[in-house]
């Protein structure tokens, strides 16, 4: 990261603002710019003072960056990639922190100069929180973040270095491998989350116990990034039918009063999730 002399941060919410604040606190010699889409945006995080400088020029925000960090939903991901595609100086390295894989490292490789490095990414922590005033420079502290670019193309070591000196720990998979997994342990989650709060009447919410509300914090999560999620991991349709179909054993089951499977199907949870413990 020697070399390494200024990052700008396309997307400062709860995520980038977040990252921008572990950059600056384990690399102070770095400078860390920010993006601001309108006049708002830009008073907002002048205000929160989480950033060297805040631009609302897209080309005097990139066209000096040694690395560039794309920090929004993954359709904006995308747009930006074309957008800022011809503002880019040589060897510039532009990263992600995108939750699906696959479409992004597409449109990267479609829109970006041949002498500029893409390296995808995904850090596997956050909150339902979104927000640039909510950012915490010790989010990324002990998560795993996921590189979905081969280790021996240029740049990816060191946006490895950068990922692992904020705290987190790296591990290489492929874009695909990597919106399979996220889809089992992220995306359907959320679905179920937001099914789940809304199977409850509006009216009965205020009797809720905490396990209820647990289950469901994360339906309070931003509908413009999990709209973009949903949309762009071609795996979640399959993890749907999955869980339907164990609502149906479930179901079926309870119709029948057949005690023998619901502790059959109990059982083969409690065994899994002892992998957990």
């Amino acid at each position: 990261m020697q070399a390494i002399k200024k990052i700008s941060i396309i997307g400062v919410g709860f995520m980038g603002g977040s990252l921008a604040l572990s950059i600056k606190k384990s690399f102070p010699q770095i400078s860390v710019w920010g993006y601001a889409r309108n006049l708002t945006s830009y008073n907002k995080l002048k205000k929160l003072n989480i950033l060297d400088k805040v631009e609302c020029d897209l080309k005097a925000l990139v066209s000096d960056a040694d690395i560039v960090i794309l920090a929004t939903p993954v359709y904006l991901i995308i747009k930006y990639l074309k957008k800022i595609a011809n503002f880019l100086k040589k060897s510039t390295i532009v990263t992600d922190i995108g939750s699906t894989k696959e479409l992004i490292t597409k449109y990267a490789k479609i829109y970006l100069p041949k002498n500029v490095t893409f390296v995808g990414c995904h850090p596997l922590c956050g909150s339902q929180k979104s927000g640039a005033n909510f950012s915490d420079p010790n989010l990324y502290k002990d998560a795993i973040c996921i590189v979905t670019t081969p280790f021996k193309k240029y740049g990816v070591s060191i946006i490895k270095e950068l990922w692992e000196t904020v705290g987190a720990k790296v591990v290489f998979i492929s874009p695909s491998l990597h919106d399979k997994i996220i889809s089992t342990f992220s995306h359907l989650p959320h679905i179920i989350a937001f099914s789940l709060i809304n199977v409850a009447n509006q009216k009965i919410l205020k009797f809720a116990p905490q396990s209820f509300k647990d289950l469901t914090r994360i339906s309070a999560s931003s509908p413009s990034v999990w709209k973009d999620i949903f949309l762009t991991n071609k795996y979640i349709t399959a993890d749907i039918e999955s869980f339907i179909k164990f609502l149906r054993q479930f179901q079926v089951a309870i119709k029948k009063q057949d005690q023998k499977t619901i502790v059959k199907l109990i059982n083969e949870a409690n065994k899994k999730y002892s992998l957990f413990l």
